[in-house]
């Protein structure tokens, strides 16, 4: 008997870009037809083309395909017309209507500000723009967020009063020429693995690498100095580091009086930050910071910083971004090939939403509606009558935000792309808040997410690969999302529901647009000489050919343009007078210190192989396999003082809530520190959410929470519990009911270990001010009511 062979499938390789963190690796999708007429992707590999992987991916971005293929896809919207019904399919034309309908009459009755919006890193450039524009210029509230609040505000808000505008002023071919890496605050081998490669290889052609961190991670490993520091002292050793280098001889004076100002004001400052006193404070040892100054001294202009959530998630993160820019300054390496303070992102366009200015004040083009000339220029591109847009009425970030949804003052939130009740701190006052509100509008890929459960209107939203967008990386890198396959059901790109949602509600003549393409069209002409921030010289015709990188002012330009605040005049920060500005910023506790209730400090963070809130990665088996579950690493000191042992349930405490994990004992962590990753929530099984516990604290620059520092007890937890399939940990948990879930012992009383005392918040100067209300745009506040 003979078989007739199965014809090959045809298959099209389609360029795009990775969906998860702000590396930014391009992608090559391996697409095929399938007898139906729709595109399905069989494999994703790296694009050896790209800048920023050159064909490298990690296992997230490996296993794009297992997550395009992902079951529980929305394919209709979701509707329930009363808060104790389940939701019912509907179509989605009736959703937008009903969604439009119910935003008007909000806004009708109670005004523009009962409106809000929460918007994502994950979207496109296209959807964050129309998202904002939607919000600020046609709504008329300033009420509009974004998840980037909880990661980059901090290193955005310290990079404008420090250097005039939010962007990291360097690029990635820095790491190939840097000869001293200082990593802070960051787990780069497993949050930012191809760009931790790219560095490593850097370390074995002979760089050295400093890293600090209060937990021995993989990146800690790869040091030539680990400095495991106390947690939220990192202010004080970077004080401690410039008094180092100005003592030593270590500094360019040249530089400093060509290019900066205010450090007259450092060398009195510093005298407080002598190796013996930052020893006290962070826990270190005199000769490793001694060490640490003299490897940065002997690098001269040649070295880099990277930092992500551990210096910005804290009640002083600006402050700690103005410390770590003052040490580029005072040695001259910053704007120059193999130097900089370069700010890792999160998400794969969260440097693009910063620039579209999707977080408080922010207007597109790094622009702000507290700057009069800066809204005319907005108004007059969005053809608005002058006056439209609106300088109060300013937030003070997400916190804020789900407060005043709990407290009533918004009235309707319209969520796209993000997870809230799984990963704001102190979750309750999300949870709170989205209970309150009179309406709540949801938009996901997923029909399954925390944030989901609580909404009125669920909107179906394509993936990344299902549509055309830009987004931009950590180096301001723009890359082109392609549509490579097709959105399941009636599911279609973000930007075009909120265009049509807009049209919907009255807003035609703002939103009438074709495709993806007239919306790019439209932001190019948001072009900011004083920030350099130019798109001018990007189309979607150029980017379908190359990414590019801005500034970018003609097509006919090179695609990379390395170094920022460098023209034809030679260096000029965008800074009122064209100098980066030195800030004496004093060592400060974090909000919430360990007492006799709760003696130990909580930290939190990711895992390699799991993202965010697990609405991707927690669909891949693959990714499943290698960190198939949530728990919390303490110390063996305390695990036996507690009677802990490996794989007991602990009771992690706070004030707000409480979270029950599988425990890790390890010396990983400090004694008095535990860690716990965030990823695992209520879809995982009960008491898993590590943000039931967390500190909304939040820095009064960036109004970022402090997820990295708060105050917690340990207890083992007495009840047996029953062994789950799929997520072990995660559903084993969540099979109990609540009132089992009996500590055995009351937590050992303690003193708080680092011999500090809480304090006030710090008061801003005349010239903070100034900075705030004049030259930022986007991600500080610069609102009435900042202390």
């Amino acid at each position: 008997m003979t078989t007739t062979p199965r014809p090959q499938q045809e298959t099209q390789a389609v360029r795009t870009v990775c969906s998860y963190c702000g590396v930014g690796c391009g992608l090559v999708l391996d697409v095929a037809m399938g007898p139906d007429g729709r595109r399905t992707v069989l494999k994703a590999s790296g694009d050896k083309a790209h800048p920023a992987n050159a064909g490298r991916l990690c296992t997230k971005g490996a296993t794009t395909a297992d997550l395009l293929a992902a079951p529980g896809r929305l394919t209709s919207a979701l509707v329930r017309d009363d808060r104790g019904e389940e939701p019912v399919p509907s179509p989605v034309s009736d959703a937008i209507a009903e969604t439009a309908a119910r935003l008007r009459a909000i806004v009708d009755t109670h005004g523009p500000d009962a409106v809000a919006f929460y918007v994502s890193g994950q979207m496109s450039l296209e959807a964050q723009y129309l998202a904002n524009k939607l919000a600020k210029g046609f709504v008329g509230t300033n009420a509009i967020e974004s998840n980037s609040r909880l990661c980059m505000a901090s290193a955005g808000t310290g990079y404008k009063l420090s250097l005039g505008a939010d962007g990291p002023p360097g690029s990635y071919e820095d790491f190939d020429q840097a000869d001293v890496f200082l990593v802070i605050g960051s787990n780069m081998a497993d949050c930012h693995p191809i760009l931790f490669l790219r560095m490593m290889e850097r370390v074995k052609a002979g760089a050295r690498l400093i890293v600090v961190d209060p937990r021995r991670t993989a990146t800690a490993a790869k040091a030539d100095l680990f400095l495991q520091i106390r947690p939220g002292t990192d202010l004080a050793l970077l004080n401690g580091l410039l008094h180092l280098l100005h003592e030593d001889g270590h500094t360019d004076p040249e530089f400093v009086a060509a290019h900066t100002e205010g450090w007259e004001d450092l060398p009195g400052f510093l005298a407080d930050y002598a190796p013996a006193a930052v020893a006290e404070i962070t826990g270190l040892a005199e000769d490793d910071i001694r060490r640490a100054a003299r490897l940065i001294g002997e690098a001269g202009r040649q070295w880099m910083s990277c930092w992500t959530m551990g210096l910005n998630q804290s009640t002083h993160g600006t402050w700690n971004t103005n410390a770590l820019v003052n040490l580029h300054l005072a040695t001259g390496a910053i704007c120059r090939p193999g130097a900089g303070p370069f700010s890792l992102t999160g998400q794969p366009n969260a440097m693009g939403g910063r620039e579209m200015g999707y977080m408080g004040p922010g207007l597109p083009g790094q622009r702000s509606v507290l700057v009069p000339e800066e809204r005319a220029f907005t108004e007059d591109v969005w053809e608005l009558p002058p006056g439209t847009l609106r300088a109060d009425g300013v937030g003070q970030g997400t916190v804020e935000m789900f407060r005043k949804m709990a407290d009533g003052e918004i009235k309707a939130c319209w969520i796209i792309c993000t997870n809230p009740v799984a990963s704001v701190a102190n979750r309750r006052t999300v949870i709170e808040g989205l209970e309150a509100a009179e309406f709540v509008v949801t938009q996901d890929v997923f029909a399954d997410t925390e944030t989901n459960a609580y909404a009125d209107v669920v909107l179906p939203g394509a993936m990344w690969t299902e549509a055309e967008g830009v987004f931009v990386n950590s180096e301001r890198n723009l890359t082109l999302t392609r549509a490579a396959a097709d959105p399941p059901g009636e599911a279609m790109a973000d930007w075009r529901i909120i265009a049509e949602v807009a049209c919907a509600m009255g807003y035609e003549k703002g939103f009438s647009y074709d495709s993806a393409e007239q919306v790019f069209e439209e932001i190019r002409r948001f072009y900011n000489p004083k920030t350099q921030w130019d798109l001018r010289g990007v189309s979607y015709e150029r980017l379908r050919r190359t990414p590019v990188q801005w500034p970018a002012a003609r097509e006919d330009g090179p695609e990379r343009n390395p170094v920022r605040y460098v023209g034809d005049e030679g260096l000029r920060f965008p800074t009122a007078s064209g100098r980066a500005v030195f800030f004496a910023r004093p060592h400060l506790p974090a909000a919430e210190l360990p007492d006799d209730d709760y003696p130990f400090v909580l930290n939190t963070g990711r895992v390699q192989h799991q993202w965010h809130t697990l609405t991707k990665t927690g669909k891949v088996a693959k990714l499943n396999k290698l960190n198939p579950g949530p728990f919390v690493e303490l110390h063996p000191r305390d695990a036996d003082a507690l009677g802990v042992a490996e794989g007991d349930l602990v009771e992690v405490a706070s004030r707000r809530g409480r979270a029950v994990l599988p425990a890790v004992v390890t010396d990983r962590v400090r004694p008095g520190c535990c860690f716990a990753p965030f990823h695992w929530n209520d879809l995982f099984g009960e008491y898993l959410s590590i943000n039931a516990v967390t500190s909304d604290a939040v820095d009064p620059l960036s109004f970022q929470p402090e997820f990295k520092v708060c105050a917690v007890s340990l207890a083992k937890v007495a009840t047996p519990v029953r062994e789950a399939s799929g997520h072990e940990a995660a559903g084993s948990v969540g099979e109990e009911p609540a009132g089992t879930l009996t500590p055995t012992a009351v937590t050992p009383a303690g003193t708080d270990p680092f011999g500090l005392q809480p304090s006030p918040p710090p008061v801003l100067s005349a010239q903070e001010r100034q900075y705030l209300t004049g030259f930022l745009a986007g991600l500080g506040s610069g609102a009435p009511g900042v202390p």
